[in-house]
């Protein structure tokens, strides 16, 4: 991973390749560069010559998977929240029995341990997503609470939410956030006290997930 301007970052990209390459040579460890994937993290049209690896093209990607999370190419995180809404709405359909109004499970648990860590997994880095993405985790979540708890059609989720004690789901990343940031400023491991730390309160890094800990956000 490299960051810069574009033609010094292909040039330090192209450099390590090429050492990468010698070494995976030297103990006869093959890499199928086919296999690889490059993404070019930029709101720019145009990209440059993607790097190479055994003088090889690794052409670049829209999106890549990391540590489960989706990234694609602008960072809108608009596929990540896509795939996380898809497969917490199966898992509610898989767990029915356990989360429908019929049911001994408290509703705590329903919501607040089984669906909520699907949905809320590495929100600390996918949270700076515009709000019209969240809003799909916020119906999900509602159709839940609704589901558990065999509420009449008239009652507005907000009452729903409220009687449950329930946070809508731009509130709790917001918590979770907070506390992941405190934990991170607070290490005592050598390569996390080594993170560069950026000022959220820059208008460039407003989409960056620090911004999470403004006032108003």
């Amino acid at each position: 991973m490299r960051t810069g301007e574009s033609n010094k970052v292909i040039e330090d990209l192209n450099n390590y390749l090429d050492q990468l390459g010698k070494w995976l040579i030297m103990w006869k460890i093959k890499v199928n560069s086919d296999k690889c994937e490059a993404v070019y993290f930029t709101r720019c049209r145009k990209v440059p010559e993607p790097p190479k690896l055994y003088r090889r093209a690794i052409n670049w990607s829209i999106e890549t998977k990391y540590l489960g999370v989706t990234l694609d190419s602008r960072l809108t995180y608009d596929k990540h929240i896509i795939n996380i809404n898809k497969k917490t709405r199966r898992a509610k359909a898989k767990l029915y029995p356990l989360l429908g109004r019929k049911s001994k499970l408290s509703l705590q648990t329903k919501l607040k341990t089984i669906l909520r860590p699907k949905m809320t997994y590495a929100s600390p880095v996918w949270r700076a997503a515009a709000n019209t993405h969240i809003q799909k985790l916020e119906s999900t979540q509602n159709i839940v609470a609704r589901q558990s708890t065999n509420t009449h059609w008239y009652i507005r989720n907000r009452y729903i939410l409220k009687d449950l004690r329930l946070s809508p789901v731009i509130s709790h990343v917001k918590n979770l956030a907070i506390k992941f940031f405190h934990n991170v400023d607070n290490h005592t491991n050598e390569a996390v006290k080594e993170i560069p730390i950026y000022d959220p309160t820059n208008p460039k890094k407003k989409k960056r997930p620090r911004t999470l800990l403004l006032p108003g956000n």
